[in-house]
């Protein structure tokens, strides 16, 4: 499997669209991996986890065919997660020409919802036609094509909403988790972690930086992922092979890449950075 971040940045991005703050400044001067987008992966050509507003400039940035694009797992109906307005431009007239003319798009009620509100009045039917929508809850596994998904609760938003974070697993056998946005899990998904195979990725919302989330938030901070990389190496999700990765940055967490860095390797932990593309083979 190969797995992309494409953005690695929180709602506002880094530097933030509209901020002239000291870390926002830094991020600016230094460029490289601390210039973060919002937060957007794909995986191998096919499967592409959320929609954010960057999702044109990361097919300039990383080179994408997304005509070849057949999957869309949305975490959640935030704009920096799922801007619905860019399906009104998938296929008809817009892109005649696509490897994968149909998408199947996996997401809660509410994101749909979302898309309905939004788009109702600029889609045409041949554009609307090849979307097919599939709903999740909690803890419902789906397979998509060669992929089977996972949609586990995610610590976000508020109530009536339905956030996810996504366990991915390919036909070898490859197996990723995608938790973000999220601050501490469930017992229920401990439970569910607790009964899996070890990973080769586990991607950890880090949006917080150097401050914790303390176990009410709905992000995480650096000293929470140092715990839940801890517990998750206790029940055995995480081993030697394992990618723990830190994702989803806020300039509000203050921490550049190379601090970042400093306070992850100790802990046999990595930072990601836009464009960060990970090979994951197979342990069979």
């Amino acid at each position: 499997m190969k797995f992309q971040y494409l953005g690695t940045g929180a709602a506002e991005g880094w530097p933030a669209v509209f901020c002239q703050c000291t870390y926002c400044k830094e991020a600016a001067a230094a460029g490289g991996k601390n210039i973060r987008t919002r937060s957007q992966a794909i995986v191998n050509r096919d499967l592409l986890i959320d929609l954010p507003p960057d999702t044109y400039l990361h097919k300039l940035q990383q080179g994408l065919d997304l005509s070849a694009v057949r999957y869309l797992l949305v975490t959640h109906c935030h704009m920096d997660h799922f801007f619905p307005q860019e399906l009104s431009i998938r296929g008809s007239v817009f892109s005649p020409v696509m490897e994968s003319p149909e998408m199947e798009i996996y997401c809660a009620a509410q994101t749909k919802e979302l898309f309905e509100r939004c788009v109702s009045g600029e889609i045409n039917d041949q554009s609307r036609n090849a979307l097919h929508w599939h709903i999740l809850r909690a803890f419902d596994t789906v397979h998509a094509g060669p992929y089977t998904v996972t949609a586990l609760p995610a610590h976000h938003m508020g109530p009536g909403d339905e956030p996810f974070v996504y366990h991915i697993v390919d036909e070898t056998g490859v197996s990723v988790y995608y938790l973000h946005d999220s601050g501490w899990y469930a017992p229920e998904v401990w439970d569910y972690f607790s009964q899996q195979k070890p990973a080769d990725l586990i991607s950890l919302d880090t949006t917080n930086g150097e401050r914790a989330g303390s176990h009410t938030e709905g992000h995480m901070g650096v000293p929470d992922v140092l715990e839940v990389a801890d517990r998750l190496r206790e029940i055995g999700l995480a081993d030697d092979r394992t990618h723990l990765i830190m994702n989803h940055f806020s300039h509000n967490g203050h921490l550049l890449y190379e601090e970042l860095e400093a306070r992850a390797r100790p802990h046999g932990l990595e930072v990601s950075y836009d464009g960060m593309t990970l090979e994951l083979t197979s342990r069979k």
